[in-house]
């Protein structure tokens, strides 16, 4: 049964059987729209249909009327003939209307409603006559049942539920009407009177669909032309293309209000003009050319960028065209499209300037250097003629930028290049580029650089550089001293390729760099030499952990009062299998670079608890950190570990540091030592009064400690001399603090006298003992504990 009500069409989208039998409707827009044109389509059957029934019910009454009292018919026929009456009244009294009905859904199911009431009038009078009729009057008052229940179905075919009410209505009360026994009381008579039934409900279900479908498929077509005018509007109003017409000899034959617009000219005086004479034969190069070829050949062109000059303003169009014909296939001239695309022409400058020139500084940017050097390398090997290149690196840029923020660096990057250029304007023949490489980073690749005039113009940076810059009011101090150095390379004289060029003019600056900076560095080749045993140091360091190779001797620290040992200094030592004991100051400077220094301070920090464990609990274990190791936010972490997996006291433990830690005053090696010192580890400051601030530094950690430099012990010889009134500051200066004072280096009795008249409360020398591997100190601890 549910497929014979299937509609044959497919479901309109957002559709559904509920809103075509009048349920689940919105009271306004589309769907009173749809419940307008079903009444004003029950309103147009009405007059045929009623007036069909009023002959139909005039003729049962004059034939079976008679037979069946009055007043039993009185009821149903008074029902009747009032909502014929009130159907009537409506359609004349309705005025006529402009626009499409609407109708509310309490209308819609009023009507509804006396479409049902009408179908219960009539089978209320056929119960009333059909008991009182024989056989043959019963089929044919049957008969005119079916005629009723189609003509009222058929009024109101795009009302399923109207329809639905009809039949049902009239259809029980036929079956009700029909006395038990006789001739119609058939099961075939009430099947075929199913079957007609179902057939007016699917013809009245698909009627409704195919009405509300028309509707929803003209509501959408309209809302879609709504669409497509408003873009056009908006087209008109805001877009950038025209319209173009050409005849044959390429002149304007139909001219937009836009196109007038775009062009600053009145229509009038652009028609008739040949399209070419707008352009600029200047700047239009091949696209003009191409342009002009299309319209003398009579070929279709399509997205050409020409340039055309308005007054001062200088724009583009993409201009497109395909040639038209008349009926008789003759060409007539070009019908196409221009757009104005003078923005996307200026972004794509823009972007071709990004990529191939430093937006800070409009200097070369690293891929415009590359061509560059692959190019005049090239035409130097070839040709003999020496070209140079020269790496210049900023020697105190990052302090810049840490202590007046980056855009005091910003605008130091940009007086640099501004003081390169004119340099190279100046003093250099024939020009160079000047490219920034990145961060402070610049390099110069001089064509010409024969004679000595890379050594000249490597001399005049760093002299020019040298020169203070003024910051304005981006720094605070008015202007800085940065400083630079420079290395330098000869191509083909150091090298043959491009790659090799770069190392070695990367070579001569880290020499010049580890020697000191504010200079200038020729390459020379000894120094691939050293940067090749550099790396092959570096490589031998990263496995040395895991190889064994490293490990620790420790030194004594001794109280000057009664010469008892309080404690040990860990200092770490490299046995290279090939090259022997390798010194700290060679291999610890690496690391740091190479961040191993991380791995191996986590290694030399466990080691030194693992045999502070084994001894007096008074005995301290110093460890030396690097500041590498102290930007690690996991360092508390890993010492907090490492003392509870050794049972070792934290008080015990002392971490050494250096002056140099406090310079940069980074946020991180701040909360690290405020971490640590909540700990309860101790700190003592190493070499002393040989960094920058000495003073400032004590009071930017809690110290312990102070470990005064040798070369204070090693100078001071008597009472009174300038390395022992040092000496005797600091003891003053650590007392008022509530510090301790280590004098480092005492290697004699007479040193050690003086130490301890100068008031240092410990000492640490070869006097006391050599470093030593761990197990003769935690010998000599255990031996002492003894005494």
């Amino acid at each position: 049964m549910s497929a014979m009500l299937k509609p044959p069409v497919q479901m309109v989208r957002d559709l559904g059987w509920r809103q075509v039998l009048g349920l689940d409707q919105a009271e306004e827009g589309f769907w009173a729209e749809v419940r307008g044109q079903q009444l004003a389509q029950l309103a147009q059957n009405i007059p045929f249909n009623l007036s069909l029934l009023t002959v139909n019910l005039l003729a049962v009454l004059a034939e079976f009327g008679a037979a069946v009292e009055f007043s039993r018919l009185a009821p149903w026929l008074l029902g009747i003939a009032v909502l014929a009456a009130v159907w009537s009244l409506r359609i004349v009294r309705r005025p006529p209307s402009d626009g499409p009905r609407r109708a509310g859904r309490a209308e819609y199911w009023r009507v509804t409603g006396e479409i049902g009431l009408l179908a219960l009038f009539w089978a209320g009078l056929v119960n009333a006559m059909a008991s009182s009729l024989p056989a043959d009057a019963q089929a044919m008052l049957m008969l005119f049942s079916l005629i009723f229940m189609g003509a009222v179905s058929n009024a109101a075919a795009t009302m399923p539920a109207a329809v639905l009410l009809v039949c049902l209505s009239i259809g029980g009360g036929m079956v009700l009407a029909l006395p038990t026994g006789a001739p119609l009381d058939h099961p075939l008579v009430l099947f075929g009177l199913a079957s007609f039934i179902t057939t007016k409900l699917r013809a009245g279900l698909v009627s409704a669909y195919h009405t509300m479908a028309r509707l929803k498929s003209e509501a959408d077509l309209c809302e879609q032309g709504e669409v497509v005018r408003l873009l056009l509007n908006e087209y008109e109003s805001n877009g950038s293309d025209w319209l173009l017409e050409l005849d044959g000899r390429g002149c304007l034959t139909h001219v937009t209000t836009r196109f007038a617009d775009v062009a600053r000219r009145r229509r009038a005086d652009l028609l008739g003009q040949p399209l070419l004479a707008l352009l600029d034969p200047v700047h239009g190069g091949a696209s003009t050319a191409a342009l002009a070829h299309a319209i003398r050949e009579r070929q279709a062109f399509r997205d050409l960028v020409v340039p055309v000059p308005l007054g001062r303003d200088l724009r583009w169009w993409a201009l497109s065209g395909t040639p038209k014909q008349d009926l008789a296939g003759n060409f007539t001239g070009f019908r196409g499209v221009g757009r104005d695309v003078t923005d996307v022409r200026r972004s794509q400058e823009r972007i071709a300037q990004l990529a191939r020139f430093d937006p800070l500084t409009g200097l070369a940017n690293r891929s415009l250097f590359r061509e560059t050097l692959d190019d005049v390398m090239e035409r130097a090997v070839l040709s003999g003629k020496p070209a140079a290149l020269l790496f210049v690196d900023l020697d105190r840029f990052k302090a810049v930028n840490d202590c007046f923020g980056h855009g005091a660096g910003d605008l130091l990057l940009r007086q640099v290049a501004q003081r390169l250029q004119a340099l190279i304007k100046g003093h250099v023949k024939g020009g160079a580029t000047i490219a920034r490489l990145g961060g402070d980073e610049f390099a110069i690749v001089l064509p010409d650089g024969s004679g000595n005039r890379a050594e000249v113009l490597a001399q005049r940076i760093v002299k020019d550089l040298a020169r203070p810059f003024p910051l304005g009011d981006e720094g605070r101090a008015g202007a800085v001293m940065v400083g630079a150095s420079v290395g330098w390379a000869l191509a083909p004289h150091d090298a043959q390729t491009p790659e090799d060029l770069l190392k070695c003019a990367d070579l001569a600056l880290y020499r010049i760099k580890g020697d000191g900076r504010g200079a200038a560095c020729h390459f020379q080749p000894e120094m691939a030499q050293v940067a090749a045993e550099r790396r092959k140091l570096e490589a031998d360091l990263a496995v040395a952990l895991e190889r064994n190779e490293l490990a620790l001797v420790f030194q004594p620290v001794v109280d000057a009062d009664d010469e008892r040992i309080t404690g040990f200094e860990a200092l770490l030592r490299w046995h290279h299998p090939d090259r022997g004991t390798i010194s700290p100051l060679d291999f610890i400077p690496l690391a740091e670079e190479t961040g191993l220094i991380v791995p191996i301070g986590t290694w030399v920090i466990d080691e030194a608890l693992n045999w502070a464990a084994r001894w007096p609990d008074h005995v301290k274990v110093a460890v030396n950190l690097s500041a590498v190791q102290m930007e690690e936010p996991d360092l508390p972490d890993v010492i907090a570990a490492a003392l509870k997996r050794h049972g070792v006291a934290t008080e015990r433990l002392e971490l050494e540091i250096t002056e140099s830690l406090f310079l940069a005053e980074k946020p991180a090696v701040i909360e690290v030592l405020a971490r640590l010192t909540a700990m309860g580890v101790s700190f003592a400051l190493d070499d002393f009064g040989t960094g920058y601030s000495a003073l400032g530094t004590l009071q930017k950690g809690r110290f312990s400690r102070i470990k005064i430099d040798r070369s204070f012990v090693k100078r001071a010889t008597a009472m009174g001399d300038e390395a022992s009134a040092i000496i005797q500051a600091i003891v003053r200066l650590a007392a008022s603090l509530d510090m301790q004072t280590t004098a480092e280096g005492t290697e004699t009795r007479a040193a050690f006298e003086l130490c301890r008249q100068l008031g240092c409360t410990q000492v640490q020398g070869y006097l006391f003992g050599k470093p030593m591997p761990p197990k003769e100190a935690t010998r000599l601890v255990c031996e002492a504990a003894l005494i």
